[in-house]
């Protein structure tokens, strides 16, 4: 089952200085709300990061979500991420920001 979702890509440092791109994406969940985690690809072919916000679509069926339990460095709180595993993907429908939908502008 083909999906279609939403991607961004995030410039990011390690502490040693050196700059990396990931990538994260939003996905419902069956009580509706929102789950935020990050996008990793298992192959070399990753979305170009100058053309993020983008919509992508992937096999469901080859996909995976992982979730992984942390502390949070900051506060020491117990946290959970989640990432969503990808095996192939390719470019969806043009992207189309609604982020000012809710406003009158």
């Amino acid at each position: 089952m083909f999906r279609e979702i939403a991607i961004f890509a995030k410039k990011r440092k390690t502490r040693e200085g050196r700059s990396f791109y990931s990538y994260i994406t939003t996905l419902p969940r069956k009580d509706g709300t929102q789950q935020t985690m990050s996008v990793k690809f298992k192959t070399e072919d990753t979305p170009k990061p100058e053309q993020c916000p983008m919509n992508i679509k992937f096999d469901q069926d080859f996909a995976n979500i992982a979730r992984q339990n942390y502390t949070r460095e900051d506060t020491g709180e117990p946290a959970v991420s989640y990432t969503l595993w990808l095996n192939d993907w390719q470019p969806g429908e043009k992207y189309v920001d609604h982020s000012f939908d809710e406003f009158d502008m």
